[in-house]
């Protein structure tokens, strides 16, 4: 990233994307497998915890907020990346999606764990650019996984979960 401001841009679009991709996170192993159509209608309705995991993301970034209000929200992000994936993980996607979906599944959990990772980082003085700039290590790696999920949720059609760019 060239600026701190790219940073958060690349952080918040690279969020955005693996909560689409929580979308179609691992299925449960109980139970018939879901067809493509019911599979999608299913993901796409556990999709409203992605728009309170956005805000809270959105509310770290808000002016003023500093210190354990950023860790706190960045936290709260990712208990709903890990929400999410509780709701879609009885799911059973039907077999010629599993590989994919599973992949999905692993994304999800490594993007909320790196943001609790970041949360766990901000010292109490800290902005949420200033904790990106200090973890700019972390915040590659939560981008790359956020590039993998995007291409894994085109090719799912999973679109429920898509934010506005």
């Amino acid at each position: 990233m060239g600026s701190m401001h790219g940073a958060r841009v690349a952080l918040v679009v690279a969020a955005a994307a693996v909560f689409v991709a929580g979308s179609a996170g691992c299925g449960g192993d109980d139970g018939p497998r879901l067809s493509r159509a019911e599979y999608t209608k299913r993901a796409n309705a556990e999709c409203v915890t992605l728009g309170r995991a956005s805000n809270d993301l959105q509310r770290a970034q808000a002016p003023g907020a500093t210190g354990s209000k950023v860790s706190d929200y960045l936290t709260q992000a990712a208990d709903g990346l890990h929400d999410l994936s509780d709701g879609l993980d009885g799911l059973r996607p039907p077999e010629a999606i599993a590989a994919d979906a599973d992949k999905l599944g692993a994304a999800l959990a490594d993007y909320g764990a790196g943001l609790q990772s970041l949360a766990d980082e901000v010292a109490p003085d800290d902005t949420f650019q200033t904790a990106l700039g200090a973890n700019q290590k972390l915040v590659r790696q939560l981008n790359d996984i956020a590039q993998r999920a995007t291409v894994l949720v085109a090719k799912l059609g999973i679109d429920g979960c898509q934010l506005a760019a």
